[in-house]
């Protein structure tokens, strides 16, 4: 029996060890079992995450993070005790928070963010050497988890949201407030490449410019949201929630994808960020030769009522 169990045992490394974290694959960080009111009446199951390939087939579990982010060279990170995993989902480090981390991102220089509940961000070395901490408006309330936090195209810029739902920006360069976001609340926040953002309330996503204008709104056929990524190709979304996570057409809204179950944070290795420009209603322009015609048009009738 014994023997049979070791086999068993070999087995589900050996699979696990085969597994590759490649462009496009998806971290899915389910709640706990007993996520939301009443709880569990005994000890609660451990969270899990799942690692999902571009289509949202299973890779691989991972147990018991439920934080995730991606880093620029693949690597998965986990919390909320921080742990990062390379491309074969191999141990890399275990990092030392200053804090129980909340929600996490990684810089394109491989910099660590970590949020805690109260808004205190540490920046840590992609060798998880602590460089510095600071605090960031947050106002207090009973959301914490999940938390929005994002770090900007500019890698400067963080987009969050707080206990009370608001959408906040902060300048982690020049440590400066940055003007709130559109009125929320917002159950999850995510940058664009110009400074514009996806903001989702209930099942409604919503586009904005970086000056807070509303570009377009829709409603996906899909359950609250609590967690958003873009996909590899920057047409598509991934939004998810309340038990499902779905791949939204951002030209239209549309729901392209469907699987089960939905996370409570969510990464997508190689995210590409559209411009939120791009979803501007379109203003037509005239050829030079049809203003031309224009004109003429109008000296014509300006003649005639001349004439008469």
């Amino acid at each position: 029996m014994r023997i049979a169990a070791a086999v068993v045992a070999l087995l589900v490394a050996v699979t696990a060890n085969a597994v590759t974290i490649v462009p496009g694959d998806i971290a899915d960080a389910p709640p706990p079992a007993c996520w939301g009111a009443g709880g569990c009446i005994a000890t609660p199951p451990p969270p899990v995450t799942l690692l999902l390939d571009h289509s949202g087939v299973q890779k691989a579990v991972l147990s018991p993070p439920y934080v995730v982010a991606f880093g620029p060279n693949g690597h998965l990170f986990t919390g909320p005790t921080v742990t990062e995993y390379d491309t074969s989902l191999a141990i890399v480090r275990h990092i030392a928070a200053p804090f129980f981390v909340v929600s996490m991102t990684v810089a394109q220089n491989g910099d660590i963010y970590v949020l805690s509940s109260a808004g205190t961000v540490a920046i840590l070395s992609p060798t998880g050497t602590l460089k510095q901490t600071f605090a960031m408006p947050f106002t207090a309330g009973s959301l914490t988890i999940p938390a929005s936090f994002d770090l900007g195209s500019d890698q400067c810029t963080i987009f969050y949201t707080d206990g009370a739902q608001t959408g906040r920006r902060f300048d982690a360069c020049t440590q400066q407030v940055l003007p709130d976001l559109a009125p929320g609340p917002w159950n999850a926040v995510r940058a664009m490449s110009d400074g514009g953002y996806v903001a989702a309330r209930g099942s409604t996503l919503s586009i904005f410019d970086a000056q807070n204008h509303l570009l377009r709104a829709f409603t996906p056929q899909i359950p609250e949201i609590d967690a958003l990524a873009f996909d590899t190709d920057p047409q598509f979304l991934w939004a998810g929630g309340s038990g499902t996570l779905a791949k939204i057409r951002l030209a239209d809204g549309s729901r392209v994808a469907f699987v089960s179950p939905g996370p409570l944070y969510l990464a997508v290795n190689g995210e590409q960020r559209p411009a939120a420009a791009l979803f501007a209603a379109d203003i037509p322009t005239l050829s030079p030769a049809l203003l031309f015609a224009v004109a003429l048009g109008l000296i014509a009738l300006a003649w005639q009522r001349l004439r008469a």
